[in-house]
């Protein structure tokens, strides 16, 4: 509608299309999106016309002005998506052989571009703390569950309860995998968009602070295979092993809960702790004076202690939500 109230042209097909293509990406990548279709679109429309007032149209001019424009894209760059809209492009415009002219088309194209980026990167672009924050609550769910199965197995002398808890672990990449992906999301939007910009140091402060989420995940692996190894031998294991994997279940799920806080409150029997607090101690484990198994327990527990204490701010400093 807008490009028809500017243009006069009762059908400027490039506008619904250009912004239909530049919103289906995500968020943080919408800008390139914009600019390589709109390269594509330019020299699709260039050489589109060319072979219009030069060939005609039909088919055969049609095919052509396809291979063309791609071929020209091609000698500098072999994005996709600006190949396929060179092609489109040159394949619209000799093929509608309509009375507008490749200005026209070309203006089209940009007020679609242009709207959706507006509508995308400005009125109702999503909030990267939000995005961050949520995709770190995910991929901190498994690792705390598993936690909390492993310490069970370890009272229990369930080697097979831990083996569960590795299975999950294993199967549970998705969320680890999004939460990767959003972090790179979030910090092209905080520098792409008008809403990121506000929240840019607080996009900052996150990244840096969970940006050891995936090492939470690999060191409770870790800890989940030592104590189906423990369990398998059929040894006792010390008390305070197990109760120092219980608290550190509490801590993850304290970090799970609300990712977005500097340092939050661990839901351990003996009270809410910070969570600093929990894994600091723990991060002092020695395996000194204990059975070889049972020392590599606590290694693997020290290591773990040690990655959830990065992910907790506990400067005394905390950011506004």
């Amino acid at each position: 509608m807008l490009a028809q109230h500017l243009l006069r042209q009762p059908a400027p097909i490039f506008a619904p299309i250009a912004a239909v293509v530049c919103l289906t990406d995500d968020p943080g990548k919408r800008g390139r999106r914009a600019l390589r279709l709109l390269a594509g679109v330019c020299v699709g429309v260039a050489v589109g016309e060319l072979a219009t007032r030069v060939t005609g149209s039909g088919w055969l001019q049609v095919g052509t002005a396809v291979a063309a424009g791609m071929l020209v894209v091609a000698l500098g760059s072999i994005n996709s998506l600006t190949l396929l809209q060179a092609g489109i492009a040159a394949l619209l415009v000799v093929g509608l052989a309509s009375p507008a002219t490749g200005w026209t088309r070309l203006l089209s194209a940009v007020i679609g571009g242009v709207l959706a980026l507006v509508v995308s990167q400005v009125l109702v672009s999503p909030s990267p703390v939000r995005l961050l924050v949520g995709a770190a609550r995910e991929a901190l769910r498994g690792p705390a569950e598993a936690l909390g199965e492993v310490a069970a197995a370890l009272r229990e002398g369930s080697a097979a309860r831990a083996e569960d808890a590795v299975t999950a672990l294993r199967g549970g990449q998705a969320p680890l995998a999004t939460f990767l992906d959003t972090s790179e999301t979030a910090g092209s939007l905080a520098s792409t968009t008008v809403r990121g910009r506000r929240e840019r140091a607080r996009v900052a402060v996150l990244r840096r602070r969970l940006a050891g989420v995936e090492y939470v995940h690999a060191s409770t692996v870790l800890l989940a295979r030592t104590a189906v190894e423990v369990r398998a031998a059929g040894a006792s294991v010390p008390a305070h092993l197990a109760d120092g994997v219980d608290e550190l279940a509490a801590a993850v799920r304290a970090v799970a809960a609300d990712p977005g806080a500097p340092d939050p409150r661990a839901d351990d029997l003996g009270g809410p702790r910070p969570t600093h607090e929990i894994a600091d101690e723990l991060a002092a484990t020695r395996p000194g004076g204990l059975a070889d198994r049972d020392a590599q327990l606590a290694a693997q527990l020290h290591v773990l202690a040690r990655d959830v204490a990065a992910l907790v701010d506990h400067s005394g400093t905390r950011a506004t939500t």
